[in-house]
């Protein structure tokens, strides 16, 4: 199979360059250096890889197809820090991510146009501000080159350092010269997104270990992207795949672009209390304000200020649609709509995960009794509060399934329509209340007032 690979090394040994001519001393060199590489075997080997997933190619061995061990390298100490997610830790820095300038080698000339059409992919993300201009001369950031990398293997990539991109692109162009237009432009796309901080989606079933450098020391470990964890068999980035994977980025891959590379937010505010179209708590306790207006702004509970950008809803959805929205602990934002609907996605996408599917409420209720619904971060448990005085329990589906109607209570002097929203907190699972009076309270589900007593917002 035809595989781009991620070079997974650690770092590598100082080499003693001997220019020894006798044969006696060209011997000792050869002992040391296969000494080296019979450690690194070992070390490849109990790591937990078969024998049969490692290829020797000379100065390094390959390992499942995409994963570099040069026979030189430093072999770790035990008890290295491990983690168990998607980027490397490391990005490009706000000031270097908006012209990452790509220059295309001589020798990959005849590839221009895959390398325009990878580029475009990356800049066509919405909600980022991450963006390449290919350069034909003056300074570069990236270089994109030809290098003959064996047989199986079709790319590599080194991993942002020091905020700047990765700086080095290679690719196998004789291999993949008989691959598609897409499949081609797919694997220098592929490479961009190692050069802008991406581990490979499916690292973990390809066996990939989950720390370590590329081949000039930059540390590669594998961390979560917030809100857009978990498989993809759709996404650009899984690795092995090449001559045969996606060939353009998945909607979670733009998703987490969109989160590792936000478009900055000037400060403002989306509306007033009363001109909300959704409220809850994210997962940092910082509160999304959705309003009416289109758009969404992170403030805290008592002032609607903040970062404030533009928010959409999927096709066919308006924001005078929505119920509620709420944010659960995988960071994505949910939304109910009147018409007995609801996706996912994120804070300024609201449909980019899950389309508009059918939720049900408890037996008598409808969307318009809803005055509030939030979801706890410690179980991701769905909770909706009435205009009759009642709540309920369930999941983003059913918002009755796991708990029927109870009764709960209002701060002295408020009525269950003067709600604007009710939120939960991730770090301490309170119940926030707005009401559309601008004031505000926390309490339990049940006693909306139990922790703080009313009070005016900022």
């Amino acid at each position: 199979m035809k595989k781009e690979y991620l070079k997974i090394s650690i770092i590598a040994g100082m080499v003693c360059m001997l220019s020894y001519s006798c044969k006696k001393g060209e011997e000792k060199v050869q002992e040391v250096a296969n000494n080296k590489a019979e450690s690194v075997l070992a070390y490849i080997k109990n790591m937990g890889f078969p024998a049969s997933s490692i290829k020797d190619i000379g100065d390094e061995y390959i390992v499942e197809g995409d994963l570099s061990f040069p026979k030189n390298m430093s072999i770790p100490t035990p008890g290295d820090p491990k983690t168990e997610q998607y980027f490397t830790g490391y990005l490009v820095s706000p000031a270097n991510r908006t012209n990452i300038r790509v220059y295309v080698d001589p020798s990959m000339t005849s590839m221009l146009n895959e390398v325009n059409s990878a580029v475009n992919q990356w800049n066509t993300v919405p909600n980022t501000n991450i963006h390449f201009n290919v350069v034909t001369s003056g300074p570069y950031d990236i270089l994109v080159q030809d290098a003959n990398l064996g047989v199986g293997y079709c790319g590599v990539a080194r991993f942002p350092k020091d905020g700047v991109a990765g700086g080095l692109i290679r690719i196998n162009k004789g291999y993949i010269s008989g691959n598609s237009f897409d499949q081609r432009q797919r694997t220098i796309a592929h490479e961009l997104g190692h050069a802008i901080g991406f581990r490979h989606t499916n690292w973990a079933g390809n066996g990939e270990p989950q720390n370590g450098t590329d081949d000039i020391g930059t540390p590669a470990g594998a961390i979560d992207v917030p809100g857009a964890g978990g498989t993809d068999p759709g996404s650009l980035m899984n690795g092995g795949q090449c001559g045969s994977g996606a060939s353009f980025l998945s909607d979670k891959d733009k998703l987490a672009t969109a989160v590792l590379y936000p478009v900055a937010a000037g400060n403002g505010s989306s509306g007033t209390l009363s001109t909300m179209a959704g409220i809850d708590i994210g997962l940092d306790d910082g509160v999304y304000f959705w309003g009416l207006s289109g758009k969404v702004t992170k403030g805290n509970s008592t002032l609607i200020y903040g970062p404030t950008s533009d928010y959409v809803l999927p096709a066919g959805k308006s924001y005078a649609d929505v119920v509620d929205m709420g944010i659960a602990n995988t960071g994505y934002s949910y939304v109910w709509y009147k018409d007995g609907t609801m996706s996912v996605g994120s804070a300024n996408n609201l449909g980019n995960f899950i389309a508009p599917k059918p939720y049900v409420l408890p037996a008598g209720k409808t969307p318009a009794d809803v005055v509030g619904i939030a979801i706890a971060k410690n179980t991701s448990w769905c909770y909706a509060w009435y205009t009759d005085g009642t709540a309920s329990v369930g999941n983003s589906t059913d918002l009755g399934a796991y708990r029927g109607l109870y009764n709960y209570s209002l701060p002295p002097g408020k009525t269950y329509t003067d709600i604007a929203d009710v939120g939960i907190a991730a770090s301490s699972g309170w119940c926030y209340a707005w009401y559309k009076d601008g004031t505000m309270s926390v309490g339990t589900s049940d006693d909306l007032d139990y922790y703080i007593p009313l009070k005016p917002m900022d």
